[in-house]
């Protein structure tokens, strides 16, 4: 008589194979944002394993971002929301569009004079409007934003609609009146972006960053830095985007003929208080 040689599942720890299960359970939808887990016994009783192997599973689940518990409520799948980067819509517009409830803060917003690499990338020397943003989904911060914008082209423009609505809506309507707007490049009848360039780094959270969104000092996280353009050749927005790193992954979907590159967002609770 043969015995079937174990296989490498077969060899994983037991508390891997729940976390892939539940995983599968959550990220294909069987169990949509919101749902309430089954309780941890009858959990552990359908696995077959004890509680403390079970919290190991759930514990791994969590880290991932993908649940989370609530207080004297249970345990619950947590929100994920997909920012695609195959097109130009904002952060907040594809958010939202999934159902996600964003709020915008506006921090600050002032005339500076950048350092010489913002100037460069916007077109030459000159004061700019700096934006300072915080994007929360559901509640929980997620998104810290600096936005540059050449200070001919921000004339007029009324900071505290961004608040509500988001910067490429705001420049795509915004007119050209004040003055030293002419000349070519600068539409008199709006600045819609039509092409940006994007690069991610990672990066470390800094003190004032972390602050605002809710993290220690010193945490994971990635740098969006975009510089969009008009249709003309226009750079009217350097921006760089901060997302901790417990609240972000990049995923690629790929095929022989096609590739899909999109954030994967969720706001979660953050496991550590800012200090």
């Amino acid at each position: 008589m043969t015995t079937a040689r174990p296989t490498a599942e077969d060899r994983q720890p037991k508390y891997l194979r729940i976390h892939a299960e539940l995983r599968d359970r959550i990220t294909s939808g069987q169990w949509p944002a919101g749902t309430s887990l089954p309780a941890q016994r009858d959990l552990a009783a359908e696995f077959g394993v004890s509680i403390m192997t079970l919290r190991q599973a759930l514990q791994l689940l969590a880290d991932d971002g993908l649940i989370a518990a609530r207080h004297g409520s249970g345990t619950y799948v947590a929100a994920r929301y997909e920012y695609d980067l195959g097109h130009l819509r904002s952060f907040a517009a594809d958010l939202a569009a999934q159902g996600a409830e964003i709020r915008t803060r506006l921090l600050a917003a002032e005339i500076i004079t950048p350092a010489d690499e913002v100037s460069a990338r916007l077109g030459g020397p000159g004061q700019v409007l700096r934006l300072r943003r915080l994007r929360l989904a559901d509640g929980r911060p997620l998104i810290m934003q600096t936005s540059y914008l050449p200070l001919p082209l921000a004339d007029g423009l009324d900071p505290a609609d961004l608040a509500e609505r988001g910067l490429y809506t705001v420049l795509a309507e915004h007119r050209l009146t004040g003055p030293g707007v002419a000349g070519p490049g600068l539409a008199p009848s709006g600045l819609a972006v039509t092409r940006a360039a994007e690069t991610i780094t990672p990066c470390v959270l800094g003190t004032f960053e972390a602050g605002y969104l809710e993290r220690p000092a010193g945490s994971p996280a990635l740098l969006s830095h975009r510089v969009s353009f008009t249709a003309d050749g226009l750079a009217v927005v350097d921006d760089h985007a901060v997302l901790p790193g417990d609240s972000v992954a990049i995923t690629v979907n790929r095929s022989a003929d096609r590739l899909d590159v999109h954030y994967s967002l969720h706001p979660g609770t953050p496991r550590h208080p800012a200090t």
